[in-house]
């Protein structure tokens, strides 16, 4: 730890989310925070971080430089493609330092599984548990954390049945083109599902746990010339009989976030930023077996709360501060590391259900996703590969 508890974080990705990141601890956004080294591969970042960081902080070209410095960092936040999430946490773990790692935690669980185990072994070992973060921001917005605070107060009874639906991270042909590990199996692990999709299921896991079963129906490339998802529909079920159906697009015009949770005592529905409960005066299960009338005649319905959550502006400042908190005085984190497998269970079990066309039961085995990927990943080079031969033909 620096001096005066400035906590002082190595910075390992300048892609878009990472100059974020940069600037919110260099402006001084972030509580006691500091960057002091970052790992820039391209000439190009070099001298974004030269002209933006300033002289003080530390510039790499790569882990192995970055770590012959160790002493100048205590943490590490990584913002590079998925598929490096995982030997960069391990190895960050494994260094004795902390780490806070944007989502996902990889392609594959197999890559969470081998994250947590380093991290569970390392403390362990030590004696010590070493910081170890997601960057589920979402978790910090007042309309989630609303729900939850419901939900855990038991005010809508047994759940029964939840809807998500979310249309509002529509995504074009600039955006897919922005990065070459963009959108494909090999680059990315997937499409809107592990991008976008990871912030909502981690919500969804966060609220209602894992499902026990999954059916997914994935229209691969159904609006774009590529071979992983832009649109999907889950069907979940849970223990109880709960069920849930969560449904994302990348490219319907209009912006929707919905989320419905019935109960056997209310329910609550959020539509954008409104958040709306409303209860029964009684259980419909004791109502359906005591009235005296053929429907909900008698069912008296009560509104609870409506009311409009503004938009947080720092909520990635809200999980930095609580970061530090952790770091330095042994706070809960907002976003447990070991958490990160739970949302990537959903979307590989979906992915999975999608490529065999049936229903798959969790918890899944890593190993076996991990196999059908890497099958998806060969489809998806030689598909390439065809293309660039038939335009070479035809030029």
């Amino acid at each position: 730890m620096g001096e005066e508890g400035i906590l002082r974080y190595a910075l390992i990705g300048t892609g878009q989310m990472g100059k974020k990141y940069a600037r919110m601890l260099k402006d001084h956004q972030v509580r006691r925070s500091a960057v002091t080294a970052v790992v820039a591969r391209s000439a190009a970042n070099q001298e974004w971080a030269r002209e933006n960081l300033g002289e003080e902080v530390l510039i790499c070209r790569d882990e192995d430089e970055l770590y012959q410095h160790g002493e100048v960092f205590d943490a590490v936040l990584i913002t590079t493609p998925h598929r490096l999430h995982p030997a960069m946490a391990v190895r960050a773990i494994q260094e004795g330092k902390c780490v806070l790692c944007d989502k996902p935690s990889g392609a594959s669980i197999a890559d969470a599984v081998q994250i947590n185990r380093t991290w569970e072994q390392t403390c362990s070992s030590n004696g010590s548990m070493p910081v170890f973060g997601m960057m589920f921001h979402q978790r910090t917005y007042g309309k989630y954390r609303r729900i939850k605070d419901l939900l855990q107060h038991d005010a809508l009874g047994k759940i029964t049945r939840v809807q998500m639906e979310n249309s509002r991270y529509f995504r074009t042909d600039h955006y897919h083109r922005s990065s070459p590990w963009r959108s494909s199996w090999e680059g990315e692990g997937g499409g809107a599902l592990i991008n976008q999709g990871s912030h909502l299921l981690d919500i969804w896991q966060w609220l209602f746990g894992l499902p026990v079963s999954i059916y997914a129906m994935i229209p691969f490339g159904k609006y774009n010339d590529f071979m992983v998802d832009d649109e999907a529909t889950l069907f979940m079920e849970y223990p109880d009989k709960m069920t849930g159906t969560f449904i994302l697009s990348t490219q319907e015009g209009t912006w929707l976030e919905r989320l419905e949770i019935v109960g056997t005592r209310g329910r609550i529905l959020m539509e954008n930023d409104t958040l709306t409960c409303t209860c029964y005066r009684q259980d419909t299960r004791a109502y359906a077996s005591s009235a005296m009338c053929d429907a909900r005649e008698e069912l008296t319905e009560v509104l609870v709360e409506k009311k409009d959550y503004p938009v947080d502006d720092r909520p990635y400042i809200n999980m930095l501060d609580n970061f530090w908190l952790a770091a330095v005085a042994g706070e809960p984190l907002i976003a447990p590391g070991i958490e990160g497998i739970n949302s990537l269970e959903i979307i590989n079990a979906s992915y999975l259900s999608a490529w065999k066309g049936r229903k798959i039961s969790l918890p899944i085995d890593p190993w076996e996703y991990d196999k059908e990927l890497k099958q998806h990943v060969k489809l998806e080079q030689d598909k390439k590969a065809a293309e660039a031969e038939q335009l070479k033909r035809d030029s």
